[in-house]
């Protein structure tokens, strides 16, 4: 190989724009006709009927509706269940009809319609009809980011069903025979046995019920027109710390509004993908108009793109998925809550933004 193709003079080489990804709708008639077709025929390898939704712009073998994001509609039908597989991403899905049994590492939920349920990675994973209606499914993982990245494992039937997953018991630790050597500052060395066992938080299988979630939403609908933030909450995942998120790569949230609702016009790095199961509105993304109603998908904040929500008298119910935890690890989630007037903040690296939520407290 030539050293003159290996080195780039950054006096002779212009950094790549960022690309900005165009938004994109999939409706709930087009979710339903893929649905409908994956009904049809056998199962595959996995004993799954499951259809990827690419973006036009993803990379060829990534197979992401952002770039960091792989979203799944999937159908298991009565009597079926899915292969045991596992593999090295995070997520979380949500059940869209019918009824179904997720086992996820050693736990098993019993999801029935707009439950959330999250995967750890490397956990065993199977799916069972439990109904006499198919069981269907968005799915949502840091697939995307791995397959881009070229590290994506996975583990398949036989093999995948003699792994006993669980937390390993470490006792003690050969760590902790090597400590930690300081320095001058804030600096220190740390010997390998650092490397080969850092310290973890346990990630659990998690199941947002609907029949509970629902439940508590009464503060985010009371939220009116002129609060500087957003009608929703968080489906909060404690192993996620700081974060913030449902998974270490995303957050989910459900936004639930009584009534119409405007939004500010604001950006972020992070992409945002909602998923509106009720109601309907419209979404604004740098200043091209979306209209949209329950059932329909949405990229609706490729990041960095200006966006702004609008939604209808009638209210609506949205899963938004948004890759925030990612950025806030890797110290990148550049945000600005107001584009006509707001600074520019890196969230997680210093101290964020304030809205005006005591106008709405009650005592």
């Amino acid at each position: 190989m030539n050293a003159q193709n290996i080195f780039q003079d950054s006096r002779e080489i212009e950094r790549k724009p960022r690309e900005l990804w165009s938004p994109m709708k999939i409706s709930a008639a087009e979710i339903e006709a893929q649905l409908s077709a994956l009904e049809d025929g056998d199962q595959d390898d996995h004993g799954r009927r499951e259809a990827f939704i690419v973006h036009p712009q993803a990379p060829a073998g990534v197979r992401g509706l952002a770039p960091a994001t792989q979203v799944v509609v999937g159908v298991v039908l009565p009597g079926e269940s899915t292969e045991l597989t596992r593999d090295n991403t995070t997520g979380l899905a949500m059940g869209i009809g019918g009824t179904g049994q997720v086992e996820v590492g050693d736990r098993t939920m019993q999801i029935s319609l707009q439950d959330v349920w999250t995967k750890p990675t490397m956990r065993l994973e199977r799916f069972t009809n439990t109904g006499t209606e198919p069981f269907r499914y968005l799915r949502y993982s840091n697939a995307a980011l791995l397959e881009s990245i070229s590290a994506f494992y996975e583990d398949r039937g036989s093999e995948a069903a003699a792994i006993e997953a669980g937390v390993i018991d470490h006792g003690r630790r050969a760590k902790d025979l090597a400590p930690a050597i300081p320095l001058t500052g804030d600096e220190q060395l740390l010997p390998y046995e650092h490397l080969v066992d850092p310290d973890f938080v346990e990630d659990k299988p998690l199941h947002f019920a609907w029949a509970e979630v629902s439940q508590h939403l009464s503060g985010v609908l009371g939220l009116t027109t002129g609060y500087t933030g957003r009608p929703l909450v968080v489906l909060y995942n404690p192993a996620t710390g700081r974060l913030n998120g449902t998974t270490p790569s995303f957050f989910a949230t459900i936004t639930a509004v009584g009534g119409e609702f405007i939004g500010g016009n604001h950006r972020h790095m992070s992409s945002a993908i909602n998923y509106h199961f009720g109601g309907s509105g419209a979404s604004v993304v740098e200043g091209q108009r979306y209209e949209w109603a329950a059932g329909d998908l949405m990229l609706s904040a490729p990041g960095w793109a200006a966006h702004q929500h609008f939604i209808s008298d009638e209210g609506a119910r949205v899963l938004t998925v948004q890759d925030h935890p990612l950025h806030t690890s890797n110290a990148s989630l550049v945000w600005q809550e107001d584009i006509e007037h707001g600074e520019i903040l890196i969230l997680g690296s210093e101290a964020g933004f304030e809205t005006n939520i005591a106008d709405y407290a009650t005592s």
